[in-house]
């Protein structure tokens, strides 16, 4: 059983078998949002609330098959029992996956076949604290974060520049200061400087102070605003740094769940919340921190009973601020995850745009966008609305304590109990230590903002990768290419494995042709040779070294990939062909093209090998994209290449071109080579052909055309039909 198994003691004591699997679902029978547990045991299939008697108990010898049946948000698993269908459980769209995997565990049930392997990967994760579910892709739970462990770890990143912060420190304590001296020096000139005995003597004196303190207090701002833009910038620059460097060291398998268009996001608007709260609020929360306390001490020591009959409102804000900070967390959230939602669907749109206008889909679309923005506008106009509520209502609180200092002080005043500079200082600096309170609102929208962003960011920091390179790496050298293959076996799933026990040798120098029906497991298995992803099962060894033993940079600097689908940057010809090499002369650029039949089309072009392909390389034709990709493998010069449908999708005349140039590139290199035309791979020295994830045949082109029964040899015979048809239509 899994550590992941997350069964309550008291339900397990329930059970009447060996428990297989469990999870926890977040939607009651009838829809509505609730947990009950689902148990599944060598004899039973249990539905259990977290209180009260079991809901439901089904025998697992009248199963007859399971299915989770999809629907929109969610779905309902199903289980097929001799009286017919019952719903097992509903959950959202959250528990997708493992309502997918406990319906493949109930269907082998049902059908004596073995059981599907439990893995990480399949289980729902929870949070070790509440039992929650945690989301795609996340450690942390949104309900268990720790907020100051976040902002101490922000905060982390203005170490390297603590000179520079204290120095901003320090100008903040002086600014507070300096900025509390106007309201102070305007009591001297109405209580001692605007008086018949003194005939305005010491007017210049008093108002040249006043003019001195704006001038010095508008340069100390200056600097410390220079300051904070200096440093705020270099902590926005290390923390995109950081997140871009795990991006780039996590594997392809946290990539293929996950949409990529999420990522801009996180590393630009994210770090920019980050350090707008590490500069802009931290600054503000300490500063208007301190003017608070100052401030408190200034009106105590001029009249302690009015400054406390005007601070009653102050209670209330406190209250109040501490109060909404929970509803403002949440519905910040809503609005990111719409907005999130938002921005995934135009990168699909855009990214698909082809797609979209080949099938006329453009209203559909901007159906689905009027349906998410519309989503987006929602959670927009709650939440903004809620600051709309709130700045007027403290307002209003902190406008109460000015009407009570002005009339409980203008008494005063009347009466000859207090002096009128007194009472005007007094209403000053109330109005400065409001200031503060009204924005409590803006430092919890701060807060709030970049503890969201700060959890996503640290998120992709601290995931792991599921290809780890191990701490002290074998090193490669330059090798021979043998790769041996033994009992692989590797799912994307892992209870679904793609290939199955896989063992294969192959020399330094042969070329291994991988055939099989879609499906098979082809890509699969080049994909494995650059450790891409790691096996669940057996080894792959190059020249007799375990793969997982070898850094991956080493490793991939000994393998060149020429790909069906070619992506080339968006930079010159020149800049493709050697973005494996940096240092790569002109002529050996040149030298790369020629090999690649690609020399002829380039310097036809205006600019020759200076002509930008434009994103993804649209500016080229396939073929053209194709021969440049194939440059770039001939001047990575790697030992063991991959050819995965080079040749598709080109015209007679573009494959002839591109397999002279693979003819070339494949000398004395380990080549395994995909193709979808059977016919370019008669010159391989051995065909391996995959049927539903194993070895069903390995010979020659020519030994395996013998077997009448073969698989290789239907395969062949099915694309001569094909051919024949093509033929008789054209």
């Amino acid at each position: 059983m899994s550590k992941q198994d997350m069964l309550p003691e008291h339900l397990r004591k329930q059970l009447t078998g060996k428990l297989l699997f469990s999870f926890k679902t977040d939607l009651l029978p009838d829809g509505r949002f609730g947990e009950q547990w689902i148990a599944v045991t060598s004899r039973d299939i249990m539905i259990m609330q977290m209180e009260g008697p079991t809901v439901m108990q089904l025998s697992a010898a009248e199963l007859k098959d399971a299915r989770a049946v999809g629907a929109v948000g969610g779905g309902t698993l199903v289980a097929d029992m001799q009286g017919g269908p019952v719903v097992i459980a509903r959950y959202t769209a959250e528990l997708t996956s493992v309502a997918g995997f406990a319906a493949k565990l109930l269907s082998a049930i049902a059908k004596g076949e073995e059981l599907p392997v439990v893995s990480e990967r399949d289980l729902p994760r929870y949070c070790p604290t509440c039992a929650n579910p945690l989301g795609e892709g996340t450690q942390v739970c949104q309900l268990c974060l720790n907020n100051g462990k976040l902002a101490s770890r922000m905060l982390g990143y203005a170490k390297p520049y603590k000179l520079q912060m204290a120095a901003a420190g320090c100008l903040l304590i002086l600014t507070t200061l300096v900025e509390l001296l106007p309201p102070f020096l305007t009591k001297i000139i109405i209580d001692d400087v605007l008086q018949p005995k003194n005939m305005g003597s010491a007017l210049f004196a008093v108002v040249s102070g006043l003019g001195l303190t704006m001038l010095l207090l508008t340069v100390m701002q200056t600097v410390r605003g220079y300051i904070g833009i200096w440093v705020g910038s270099k902590l926005m620059g290390d923390v995109r740094k950081d997140v871009y460097a795990s991006l780039m060291r996590l594997s392809l398998a946290f990539f293929d769940r996950r949409q990529t268009s999420q990522f801009i996001g996180r590393v630009n608007n994210d770090a920019e919340s980050m350090r707008q709260f590490m500069t802009d609020g931290v600054i503000f929360v300490c500063g208007e921190s301190l003017r608070v306390v100052i401030i408190f001490i200034i009106m105590m020591s001029m009249d302690w009973r009015l400054s406390l009959f005007a601070l009653l409102p102050v209670p209330v804000m406190v209250a109040a601020s501490v109060t909404i900070w929970p509803k403002i967390g949440r519905r910040l959230y809503q609005q990111w995850r719409s907005i999130f939602r938002l921005n995934m669907l135009v990168g699909d749109s855009l990214q698909g745009i082809r797609v979209v206008k080949a099938f006329g889909r453009e209203r559909e679309e901007l159906s689905r966008y009027t349906d998410a923005n519309a989503e987006v506008v929602k959670n927009n106009v709650k939440t903004e609305g809620l600051w709309q509520f709130i700045f007027p209502a403290f307002n209003l609180i902190a406008g109460i304590g000015t009407l009570l200092i002005w009339y409980y002080g203008g008494s005063k005043v009347l009466n000859d109990e207090l002096q009128l500079g007194v009472l005007m200082a007094l209403v000053a600096y109330l109005g400065m230590l409001f200031g503060p309170l009204q924005w409590v609102s803006q430092m919890i929208n701060w807060a709030s903002n970049a503890m969201a962003a700060a959890h996503r960011v640290f998120e992709i920091i601290d995931t792991p990768s599921e290809v780890p390179d191990v701490h002290k790496p074998v090193p490669l050298g330059t090798i021979k290419g043998d790769v041996v293959f033994e009992q692989v076996t590797y799912g994307y799933e892992k209870h679904h494995p793609v290939l199955r026990n896989i063992s294969l040798s192959v020399k330094a120098g042969e070329m291994i042709g991988l055939v099989g029906h879609s499906g098979a497991g082809k890509s699969t298995f080049i994909n494995l040779i650059c450790r891409f992803y790691d096996a669940d099962e057996g080894s792959i060894l190059i020249d007799g070294v375990s793969i997982r033993d070898i850094s991956q940079s080493d490793l991939r600097k000994q393998i060149g990939v020429v790909l069906q689908e070619t992506f080339l940057f968006d930079g010159s010809i020149a800049e493709n062909i050697a973005y494996s090499k940096s240092d790569a002369t002109p002529e050996e650029i040149m030298r790369a093209a020629k090999i690649a039949n690609a020399h002829d089309f380039i310097v036809r072009l205006p600019d020759g090998y200076d002509t930008r392909v434009g994103e993804r390389g649209h500016k080229l034709s396939g073929g053209e994209r194709q021969r440049v990709a194939i440059a770039r493998a001939i001047i990575h010069d790697p030992r063991i290449l991959i050819l995965d449908e080079a040749t598709a999708s080109v015209d007679t005349e573009t494959e002839r071109q591109i397999q002279e140039a693979i003819s070339r590139l494949v000398q004395g290199r380990t080549t395994f080579a995909i193709a979808h035309r059977l016919s370019t791979l008669r010159n391989a020295d051995r065909l391996v052909v995959l049927e539903r994830g194993k070895i069903v045949e390995v010979g020659s082109h020519e030994q395996l055309l013998e077997k009448e029964k073969g698989v290789y040899r239907k395969l062949v015979d099915a694309q001569k039909e094909m051919s024949k048809i093509k033929g008789v239509e054209g």
